[in-house]
């Protein structure tokens, strides 16, 4: 073609040619601005992703803990309930030998009040003159 023809086919079709190039620009244009947007949310996906993953984590991590809070709380309420059993059981022991010595002192006790009254009466009978 001639630069003669060449002006010629654009003002006979020009509007058709135009109108082409400006659809395939705008179909590329969108082309690529759809392309952009699923890049930018595949990025934000990833993130999103990223976030939830150390979410996650991070409440593993505080069920763990208050886990273990409540195990070893548990576990130590245990250790005091065995020994507190123990101590019970030495105090039932320890009351009843205290018991037992009670009534072996009271036994003695009443001995002696029965020997010093016995002694006081002997004293009082000496001290009013009386022969024993």
């Amino acid at each position: 073609m001639n630069p003669i023809d060449l002006g010629k086919a654009i003002s006979e079709h020009g509007i058709p040619i135009i109108t082409a190039v400006m659809l395939i620009l705008v179909v590329g244009l969108v082309w690529y601005l759809i392309k952009r947007q699923v890049k930018r949310e595949e990025k934000f996906d990833i993130e999103r992703t990223k976030r939830e993953e150390r979410h996650d984590k991070q409440q593993d991590e505080d069920r763990k803990f208050n886990r273990d809070i409540i195990t070893n709380e548990l576990q130590s309420l245990h250790k005091d309930n065995t020994k507190n059993a123990e101590l019970n059981a030495k105090s039932i022991d320890l009351q009843k030998e205290m018991m037992k010595d009670f009534k072996e002192h009271d036994g003695h006790s009443e001995e002696f009040s029965k020997k010093m009254i016995e002694s006081f009466n002997v004293l009082c009978d000496k001290i009013n003159g009386k022969v024993v």
